[in-house]
């Protein structure tokens, strides 16, 4: 189901948005829901990951598991850092 969308996006992007979505042969409205469905596809395998993880160290007892470790190694391979 299709449902209309208000956004407040710089001018000039806006208007390089459409000359992209034009040499694509695409609307801006597909465009910007194509960026968002890869962008919505990454999180979840970034999630599918972090759950492996943590599968992976629940053999361990709480007192082995370094927790800020964990998230530490999390945030930098989520955000690339």
């Amino acid at each position: 189901m299709k449902t209309k969308l208000t956004l407040s996006v710089d001018k000039e992007i806006i208007e390089k948005g459409r000359k992209l979505a034009q040499n694509k042969q695409q609307s801006l409205s597909f465009l910007i829901e194509e960026l968002l469905t890869e962008e919505i596809e990454k999180a979840k395998k970034q999630q599918l990951v972090l759950i492996g993880e943590l599968r992976g160290i629940a053999g361990k007892t709480p007192e082995e598991t370094d927790w800020k470790e964990v998230i530490r190694d999390s945030a930098m391979e989520k955000h690339g850092k």
